[in-house]
């Protein structure tokens, strides 16, 4: 195929829709005004979780001293977040050299530049004036942090969850303003350092969108931490001075007082779309995001988005697959419609929280429901790696057996997302996954048994008369 592909944006959607754009024949230019990867690669997915598997390490360093006989001397953690910060660099560093690789390879024209329209499938770089023509555009420009209007929230004590990422000393108490993903995954990276965290959450309970169950082992674990949990609580000014922060706060019972000595905001991300000059091209919007159907097309013709630009849940993953659906057809391609109801999700905490499809209480809401649990208390895997704690859910249909949802907490429960997600995607039955030999000692293993439960009751390694003992809330 022949024609002028023009990508905004360098993240995971946007070097994606470049690379299939460029090995299909397309011309392709990918402006991106920052560093190839995006949020994820640069500030968010992998330097999170570089910090939090560091973080964890340190975090039971005196467990594994025990193990070995000896005692820690200094049982404090470091303040300096050095050798941490090199470490999740190095990553950073490595993975986006791996993607100005791949686009060179694929002969890609990268400009480091901004872009506006400036008519239909018109564009002006920033710095040049220089106008571009293209025959197909995919805007990927991704998301940027909300900062709520709060009194004297802005200022030096308030962090992004992007400015986050760059401290190199802890600070010894952080507020950390909502209860999402993001706030809870940073809330566990300081308190495996020793910071002492206090979560403040609108909502009845953090992380409002997973599965209740799940959220209270997570949240249990993160008590134990020293994080201080406040839900149903919101922020109303912030005064700093001295050194110190005062947060003015106002709950159920009224307002009060928190001193600490830095805030991170994680109350959400809105997509960028503020300096893509739309209405020159009559790109339409919906509440701030960028309307397209279901395979990635604007209301304009030829011109595509893709990613947290649109909306909706703000997945990495979400992106590259909503990029691979616009470039099948910009290309003519058969390709299936994209569909959000296997979209795998995941928090990166310990333990982990990972889900697929529908929670128990919105299939529930749908109609009849059966639901399987299996305890990883009961799993040899997780009992040797020293985190047993959690479990495995699966929602289905009643009437046909149909897997609907499914929902693990529990250590590295992230590594079964992709037998899930298939499993929801493929619209299988309890009975095939339960036909599905897992091996053992694994993790899986608790995916049949939770599907043997959900189908008869019948887990093989949780005794019906041990179920409430094992933990397992009763059918």
């Amino acid at each position: 195929m022949t024609g002028h592909l023009v990508v905004i944006g360098g993240g995971i959607g946007g070097y994606t829709a470049a690379i299939r754009g460029a090995r299909h024949g397309l011309k392709v230019t990918l402006v991106e005004a920052g560093e190839l990867g995006g949020t994820c690669l640069n500030v968010g997915c992998i330097p999170t979780k570089s910090l939090l598997h560091n973080s964890a390490m340190i975090h039971d360093l005196p467990r594994h001293l025990a193990l070995a006989g000896q005692d820690r001397q200094d049982p404090s953690a470091p303040r300096a977040l050095g050798r941490l910060a090199a470490e999740r660099s190095a990553a950073v560093e490595r993975l986006v050299r791996g993607v100005h690789t791949l686009v060179k390879r694929n002969a890609i024209t990268l400009l480091n530049d901004r872009a506006t329209f400036s008519g239909e499938r018109s564009l002006r770089l920033a710095s040049s004036g220089r106008e571009l023509k293209a025959d197909f555009v995919v805007i990927a420009t991704g998301s940027v942090p909300v900062i709520p209007p709060i009194e004297g929230l802005a200022g030096p004590h308030a962090l992004s969850s992007d400015e986050a990422i760059s401290l190199t000393e802890r600070p010894d108490r952080l507020a950390i303003v909502g209860g999402g993903v993001i706030g809870v995954e940073f809330a566990q990276i300081f308190a495996n350092l020793e910071t002492e965290v206090t979560i403040l959450e609108v909502a009845d309970r953090i992380l409002a969108g997973e599965d209740g169950e799940a959220v209270d082992v997570l949240a249990k674990t993160l008590s134990a931490q020293n994080v201080t949990i406040r839900t149903g609580t919101r922020l109303r000014s912030v005064a700093a001075g001295d050194g110190v922060v005062e947060l003015t706060i106002e709950d159920g019972t009224g307002r009060s007082t928190l001193t600490v000595d830095r805030i991170l905001v994680a109350a959400g991300r809105r997509p960028n779309v503020d300096a893509l000059g739309l209405a020159a091209a009559g790109i339409a919007t919906k509440l701030g995001a960028i309307g397209v159907d279901d395979r990635m097309r604007t209301n304009v013709d030829g011109i595509y988005a893709v990613g947290d630009v649109t909306g909706g849940p703000l997945l990495a993953h979400r992106a590259a697959a909503q990029a691979e659906c616009a470039l099948a057809d910009i290309l003519g391609q058969e390709a299936p419609a994209f569909s959000a109801l296997a979209m795998p999700r995941a928090v990166y905490t310990r333990p982990e929280i990972a889900s697929v499809g529908l929670t128990e209480a919105e299939a529930g809401a749908m109609g009849e429901v059966k639901v399987g649990r299996f305890p990883f208390s009961a799993n040899g895997k997780a009992l040797v790696g020293g985190h047993a704690e959690g479990f495995v859910k699966i929602v289905a249909d009643a009437g046909h057996d149909q897997i609907l949802g499914i929902t693990m907490v529990g250590p590295g429960v992230s590594n079964l997302l992709g037998e899930a997600t298939l499993a929801v995607q493929m619209e299988m039955t309890l009975s095939a996954l339960i036909h599905t030999v897992h091996a053992h000692p694994t993790l899986s293993e608790a995916l049949a048994e939770a599907a043997h439960d959900a189908r008869d009751g019948g887990a093989i390694h949780l005794p019906p008369a041990r179920r409430a003992q094992a933990g397992v809330p009763a059918l």
